[in-house]
């Protein structure tokens, strides 16, 4: 008996390695790409797919990250077990230029980012093919940030992404478990959703000069939808699009969701946004801005990924108390 179960945990040991190195071949922004084993060495580009690569428990791969300030983010609260301890051990990287990028011998580049690979100062996605790097770009970016789109971000299309990661990294259990615990959270967050007002929100990104907003498509217009509420702008058919503060005082919204943004520039940070609105003499004048209805997010939850259900929760618990501005700085900022 002990010499047959010793060959069947053999066998399961073989099955589990020939589980491993199947090929995956999956359709991402219009063109097939093929996986041909789980990647051992990743370059993550932008926060998102770092989160969603936490939260499958395959952080453990990742070589480099770019486009992430991780000592100053708040991940998800309560943070997932061994979060924490895993971003200690990540360091940020350089920007993707050809030579840093080989020097990191990646073999799969997963990008929550249109800009990096579609930009002249990194490697695009063909290139690194010919390179033998695997490649697999978010969906809801497949445009770019401010080009039209026709694709909607949804729960269903961010519980997709994660089970196609799950799938490259032979994680797929672990995707349902995770999505399963999703669903049911995202369902109880729905019935306290009822409850609030329809209301207008402008969702301010960035830019002070001609900010970015939300339009029709991304993580504001989906977390919207589920409070029963209108985006401002969601008839501008782009996941950021820019806009003037004549329109949007044209438009006077009712509450305003600020993106809290870790990057340091000027109108980045929701206490640099709240200075502005409050000083200059446009968008003083705003019912929201007299009114101080705020809601302040971290920058991180205007992206959809695995943070996207609890960035629900904070936006329903920012509409009940409507939260209070952050102190205004003595001086400009």
């Amino acid at each position: 008996m002990p010499s047959i179960i010793r060959l069947l945990c053999a066998l399961g040991l073989v099955m589990s390695t020939l589980a491993q190195a199947t090929p995956v071949t999956l359709s991402n922004c219009g063109q097939q790409y093929r996986y041909p084993s789980v990647p051992e060495r990743v370059l993550v580009y932008a926060n998102p797919a770092l989160e969603n690569m936490l939260a499958l428990g395959v952080v453990a791969h990742v070589v480099g990250i770019i486009g992430y300030d991780y000592a100053q983010d708040t991940v998800p609260s309560p943070a997932p077990a061994g979060w924490n301890k895993a971003l200690s051990k990540l360091s940020a990287t350089a920007p993707p230029a050809a030579e840093s990028l080989l020097l990191l011998n990646p073999d799969f580049v997963y990008s929550a980012s249109y800009y990096w690979l579609n930009s002249p100062e990194a490697p695009n996605r063909e290139r690194l093919t010919e390179w033998g790097i695997a490649t697999y770009l978010s969906p809801n970016v497949c445009g770019g940030q401010q080009s039209a789109t026709t694709s909607t971000a949804s729960f269903d299309g961010i519980f997709a992404e994660l089970r196609e990661i799950a799938r490259i990294f032979n994680v797929t259990r672990d995707a349902e478990t995770l999505i399963q615990h999703q669903q049911d959270r995202l369902r109880e967050l729905r019935q306290q959703a009822a409850s609030l007002p329809r209301q207008r929100l402008l969702w301010w990104y960035a830019g002070t000069q001609t900010p970015y907003v939300a339009g029709c498509c991304g993580a504001p217009a989906l977390l919207t939808r589920e409070v029963g509420s209108e985006n401002l702008f969601a008839d501008l058919a782009a996941l950021w699009p820019t806009v003037s503060w004549e329109t949007i005082a044209a438009r006077d919204p009712d509450v305003i969701v600020l993106g809290d943004l870790p990057r340091g520039g000027l109108g980045d940070s929701a206490k640099d946004k709240i200075y502005f609105l409050e000083h200059h003499p446009l968008t003083a004048t705003l019912r929201a801005v007299r009114q101080k209805r705020y809601v302040i997010l971290p920058g991180y939850d205007l992206d959809p990924s695995v943070r996207t259900v609890p960035a629900l929760h904070r936006l329903i618990k920012g509409l009940q108390q409507q939260v209070s501005p952050l102190p205004i700085p003595n001086k400009e900022p």
